[in-house]
This record gives C-alpha cells, structure tokens and sequence, in this order.
C-alpha cells in the first residue's frame, strides 16, 4: 500500500469466503511501543472476522527498529492504510463507508490517531480519499503520550501533538476501547479520562 525510501508497505489481507455485496473492512495495526512487532499479532483476529464475513487485515508499518522513525511517521502510515483501503474498495469488495481502525498497545494509538490526529498525511496520496476510519476499536490503546501516559521520552517537546486524550474533538467516529485495570504500561485512568473526555465531546465511546 506504501513505499517509502525504497521499502514496502504491505497490508496482509484476509478474504471472506463467498461474499457477493460489499461488505465491512477491519484494519488492524500491531503493538510493540513503535519500535517493533509483527503483523502475525493480529492473524487470528483477521481470520476469525473473515470467517464471519467480513474483509480482515492486519497491516504493516514503519518503526524503529526496522526503519529508524518516530511515533509520528507510524501515524502517518496508519492514514495511508486506511486510505488506500477505501480507495480500493471497489476491487476489495467493501463499503468504503464501513471501515473500521483498530489496534493493540502502539497499534491502537496509530488506529485512535487515524480518527483523531489532524495532519501527518503522505502528501504524494490523494487528500479527496478520506484516511478517517468510520469506526475504532483500542486494545489497550496508548491514550496519552505525556508523562501521565505512556511514549513522552519519544516525544520530547510534542508530547500532545498525537496524544489522543489531547486531541479529542466532535464528531469522532464511534470507538470501543478494551483495557485492563492491572494495566502497568498504559495506566488504566487513562481508559477512564479518554471515555470521558470522547462523551463530553458528543461522541460515542464505550
């Protein structure tokens, strides 16, 4: 979906099985603090929703580890993901409506910040293609990256620019966050404070 300096992006697809009208995506991004992981995190999910009909990916993107970046640029790869799945919705056979962002730790801070963050698009895509999710679902999400949360030594001097609680606003699609209250990296009261600060906005989140 992407290549950036010479290296490609893929998106690792999991087709339902017999589906004639379009149907839902899911685009699933994985954990591992920006720095690494794997897009295997997330194939048993894919495969359990393509078994129910709906289309499942699990996407790569750029980190550390691999390509020397910042939280910043895995951002910017989860708006290129999403966009080039609604771009392809017709030969994907979905509904470029029914997209869904999600993700686990790091991951689900790039699918929050897909809905949330304003800017850090790839300039060379096309801005008529909307890269907002219609709906997202967190597992233990990465909330906020100040040092009430998690990832501000990552972000020394920018620590709300892609913070999601700091970056709330209306009009957000509807989100379902999945978090637990032992929680030691993400602390759990930044579950509680995003919910909140989303219903206060008008949004919906559970």
């Amino acid at each position: 979906y992407k290549v950036v300096n010479g290296d490609s992006l893929y998106l690792h697809v999991f087709q339902p099985n017999n589906i004639e009208r379009p149907t839902a995506a899911i685009v699933f991004f994985f954990g591992g603090g920006w720095t690494g992981g794997t897009p295997k995190q997330f194939y048993q999910q894919c495969e359990y929703l393509s078994s129910r009909g709906m289309l499942a990916i699990s996407a790569e993107y750029r980190v550390k580890s691999k390509h020397g970046t910042s939280p910043f640029e895995c951002v910017e790869d989860g708006k290129s993901a999403i966009r080039w799945v609604r771009q392809h919705a017709k030969e994907l056979n979905i509904n470029p409506n029914k997209i869904v962002a999600a993700g686990g730790s790091a991951g689900g801070h790039v699918a929050l910040s897909t809905a949330l963050i304003n800017g850090f698009e790839n300039p060379i895509e096309n801005s008529n293609i909307d890269s907002k999710p219609n709906a997202v679902i967190g597992y233990n999400p990465v909330f906020d990256t100040t040092d009430k949360g998690y990832g501000s030594e990552k972000l020394i001097g920018q620590e709300k620019v892609i913070s999601p609680c700091h970056q709330v606003k209306a009009n957000m699609p509807p989100m379902l966050n999945f978090h637990g209250t032992k929680d030691t990296t993400v602390p759990f009261e930044n579950a509680i404070r995003f919910t909140r600060l989303m219903k206060e906005a008008g949004n919906t989140c559970e």
